[in-house]
């Protein structure tokens, strides 16, 4: 046997063999310098079509890696692929601040009230301005509870009404310091018509009739 020697796994192969045959040959891991987790064409980032092993012990896949080809906006949202959202669902927001569905509703009248007329002032406004006038009751003053609200210091906190019932438009001054003019005449109360002109304090306003 002084031919042959013994190998560690035990068996007896010819002293003129380097290996023994019967062995398994070692892999060569690092043979090529680099790890099974990247190559050249990942650009050192690893194979990220293939499950791959990290040091916590849990395995990640491809869906967890970003997609670097694929341009996603501000807010995470892939604008490549078609998306579904149910009825009861807002809009998504991709950073571009779309509104939800709720947002898109028409505002209503005050109230629920239906709109009847409005006035138009060149002296709050020089551009001017107009307030809505709906059914029933308009209170307008200084005050900033009533329906109408104008900035003027001679206008009384609660200052004058106008109600519209029944097709009619009437005012009424609600004992305002320096008074209510319609077109221009001292008047306490009364009935108004399109185009009537309105002084209060040193507010002036056009009515208008839609109603």
């Amino acid at each position: 046997m002084s031919d042959f020697k013994l190998c560690d796994n035990g068996h007896y192969f010819p002293q003129n063999l380097e290996n023994c045959p019967y062995c398994p040959k070692p892999s060569n891991a690092g043979g090529s310098g680099q790890s099974s987790l990247g190559n050249k064409d990942s650009g050192g980032q690893g194979n990220l079509a293939r499950t791959q092993i990290f040091g916590s012990g849990q395995s990640k896949s491809e869906d967890d890696f970003p997609n670097f080809n694929t341009p996603k906006t501000q807010g995470g949202g892939n604008l490549n692929r078609t998306q579904i959202f149910s009825g009861n669902n807002s809009f998504p927001d991709f950073g571009g601040g779309f509104a939800s569905p709720q947002q898109f509703q028409p505002e209503l009248g005050s109230q629920g009230r239906k709109m009847v007329g409005w006035l138009v002032s060149f002296t709050v406004d020089a551009l001017g301005i107009d307030y809505k006038l709906y059914e029933g009751r308009n209170l307008i003053g200084s005050d900033d509870g009533c329906d109408i609200p104008v900035d003027d210091g001679a206008v009384s906190s609660r200052h004058l009404t106008i109600l519209h019932r029944m097709g009619q438009f009437k005012f009424k001054d609600e004992f305002s310091t320096n008074g209510t003019f319609i077109n221009d005449v001292f008047m306490e109360e009364g009935n108004l018509k399109d185009g009537d002109m309105i002084r209060i304090g040193d507010t002036i306003f056009k009515f208008r009739s839609i109603a």
